[in-house]
Order: C-alpha cells, then sequence, then structure tokens
C-alpha cells in the first residue's frame, strides 16, 4: 500500500516545510517593524472643551496628527505626554489603547495621517496662573495667544514588535 499514514503524514511535513522555506521572505516582511523614526507626531491643536468655574478645572482637549511615511502599518498602544504652555508644565497626559485589540486601536496606514484625541485637565497653581487666567477669559485670541508646546513618548506596534517613539513638538 502507497499512501498508508507514515507516508501520508510524511508527505504532509515534507510540504509545509517546503512552503514555509518558500514563504520565508514573506513573513519576515510581517514580522519587521516600521521604522518609528519617520512616523511623525504633531500637535495639531488645543482647545478648551470644558470650563468649570465650581471646581477650578479646565478641561483641554488635544488633536494629535501622526503621519507614517514608511510603507508598512503600525498602531500605538499608548502615547503619554507633557503639555506645556508658554514653557509653564501644565500637566500630563496619557492615552491608552492597551485594553483595546490590536485591530481595534487607530491605524497609521502607510502614507496616511491618523488623528489622535485626548483630553487632559489643568488644576491652577502658582506656577501656571498666567496661564489658566489666559484660559479663563476664554478668547479665542487668548487660547491662540499660547505657545503650546509638548513632549512624550508612544508605543508603536506592528504584527509582532512594540517600539518606542519619542515625540515633540510646538504648536
Amino acid at each position: 500500500m502507497f499512501l498508508s499514514k507514515r507516508r501520508i503524514v510524511l508527505f504532509g511535513v515534507i510540504g509545509a516545510l517546503v512552503i514555509t522555506i518558500i514563504l520565508l521572505p514573506r513573513i519576515q516582511y510581517f514580522v519587521n517593524a516600521p521604522d518609528v523614526n519617520v512616523i511623525d507626531f504633531n500637535l495639531a491643536a488645543v482647545d478648551i472643551s470644558n470650563l468649570s468655574n465650581n471646581t477650578n478645572n479646565i478641561e483641554l482637549s488635544l488633536l494629535f496628527d501622526v503621519y507614517n511615511p514608511s510603507d508598512k502599518s503600525a498602531t500605538t498602544s499608548k502615547v503619554e505626554y507633557d503639555l506645556f504652555g508658554d514653557n509653564k508644565l501644565l500637566g500630563h497626559g496619557v492615552l491608552s489603547y492597551e485594553d483595546i485589540p490590536l485591530n481595534g486601536r487607530p491605524q497609521f496606514s502607510p502614507g496616511q495621517t491618523a488623528t489622535l484625541k485626548s483630553a487632559i485637565i489643568l488644576q491652577p497653581s502658582d506656577m501656571n496662573m498666567d496661564v489658566i487666567e489666559k484660559l479663563i477669559s476664554n478668547s479665542s485670541d487668548s487660547i491662540n495667544s499660547i505657545r503650546w508646546n509638548v513632549n512624550g513618548s508612544s508605543q508603536i506596534e506592528s504584527a509582532f514588535v512594540i517600539l518606542e517613539k519619542d515625540f515633540s513638538d510646538v504648536l
């Protein structure tokens, strides 16, 4: 009997090895990480989303534009940043997608720009009171007159790799 169970298993194993060897360059392409140095984080906008006079807290809405010029898709699981207004530290923000499956996270597609939205709550202190007063006046001129900058890092992920990307931008 030419096709015994042993020979069928042997041919199956040989076939799997041949397919793996043939597809190895393609597998390596998917396993390799995108070049995180070319992924660009920009602070696109800072707006007041909630101004509470009762608690003296101001909630700001930040928009980050993330441009991926590489030829590989990527995503992020976490973005941490420090927000500065007129060179004074206003607060620390975290935008986390760690509890969301990889396919539900924001996608940084090749040659595309993705927008991430984050909220940060500012609490007045002696160090940032002049910036807070500008925001409380709530005029568009006052928010535009503030020099915003952000410093942070993001975890960039592809299929099998997680890399850290530091960024800094001025608006």
